[in-house]
């Protein structure tokens, strides 16, 4: 098949990693996929964050594509092809407008939809009859309940030989890890006052964060690893024993399960894609939004018991192989193939 991305911007945010992902494996089984995103603006701010990445590969750099920057997605721009592949409100708008040569077009949904900036325009748009997978069954539903869409399901996967942790070790201090994201819907201020609630009783636990900036607020004797490459991933995952999880609301939560397949326990909110990966006092711990006393006393009960630990540790690494990369490009090539008639089968799709 011929396979159009349009993805709506750089950077090393989940939905972004999860197009690469896409593009790569798609590109490695044979298909022909072209990758284009919006360049050449004059948005300052834009350019101003582009220069503060340079130098610093995403995941559409390690898909092995071919990359294309373009003012804009349009008939002249966008090259003839059997699929649009996109996602966000913004690209599906742009997408929408082209030509029926350029491709069916199919949305990966990967949460909830922004509303506050033009209901009437979001609305609009989820209304476009168009194919749509969602990235777990708890953004299916919302998609359901909240727009009458349907939309395959189609869970977002991991690298497992990319994150692993084969001798898995329990250090003292403990490690908390998390990522760091700005925006009051992430949840970092209820983390880092759960961080300052377990310092009060063990002040050596250190706390470790990536992200694509450094945080203003962050605790003490807080380690940050700014915009870190692919391969130093693993090593940020592996030395941890907990991975904190503070998100208001969460269509997957990528970061969640590449960290429990280093064996990391998860403490994570109810935010909904995480209610599709841990299972409750089994492969992690999930708390209400927003509650940072509760995070602080489940933090508190792995650092506690150490055999609790290494239990829930094995526990978050078994359940992290129920979601492979493999297993998703499948499921998602199989959907293509059947909505451009490669194949007589029907859309199905993996449950999360």
């Amino acid at each position: 098949m011929r396979i159009t991305f349009l993805v709506p911007e750089r950077g090393l945010v989940g939905g972004i990693k999860v197009m690469g992902e896409y593009a790569g494996r798609l590109r490695v089984r044979g298909h022909d996929v072209a990758v284009m995103y919006p360049g050449g603006t004059r948005n300052f701010k834009r350019w101003l964050q582009r220069w503060a990445t340079r130098g610093t590969p995403d995941a559409l750099d390690d898909s092995g594509c071919t990359l294309t920057a373009v003012r804009e997605f349009t008939s002249e721009t966008v090259p003839d092809a059997d699929v649009i592949l996109t996602t966000g409100l913004r690209a599906v708008r742009a997408a929408s407008a082209l030509p029926p040569e350029k491709g069916r077009l199919v949305e990966i949904v990967q949460g909830t939809i922004d509303m506050e900036e033009g209901p009437a325009e979001a609305r609009r748009v989820m209304a476009l009859p168009l194919h749509r997978v969602a990235v777990s069954d708890y953004v299916a539903r919302y998609l359901k309940n909240e727009f009458g869409v349907e939309a395959a399901v189609v869970p977002n996967g991991v690298d497992h030989s990319q994150f692993y942790n084969n001798e898995r070790q329990f250090r003292t201090p403990r490690t908390v890890g998390m990522i760091y994201v700005a925006g009051e819907m992430k949840g970092t201020a209820e983390a880092f006052e759960a961080m300052r609630r377990i310092r009060d009783q063990w002040p050596d636990v250190r706390l470790v964060l990536y992200g694509a900036k450094r945080p203003r607020n962050a605790p003490p004797r807080t380690e940050v690893f700014v915009r870190p490459k692919a391969s130093r991933l693993r090593a940020v995952y592996s030395g941890c024993e907990i991975w904190l999880a503070p998100s208001h609301s969460e269509g997957f939560g990528l970061p969640v399960v590449e960290a429990m397949a280093c064996g990391v326990v998860p403490v994570a909110t109810r935010a909904g894609g995480h209610e599709c990966i841990i299972e409750d006092e089994v492969s992690g711990f999930l708390v209400p939004v927003g509650d940072a006393e509760a995070m602080a006393k489940r933090i508190a009960l792995l650092l506690e018991d150490e055999s609790l630990l290494r239990t829930m540790s094995g526990a978050a690494h078994e359940r992290s192989l129920a979601f492979d990369w493999q297993t998703s490009t499948d499921g998602l090539e199989t959907l293509l193939r059947a909505w451009t008639g490669e194949n007589n089968r029907p859309p199905g799709s993996l449950g999360a």
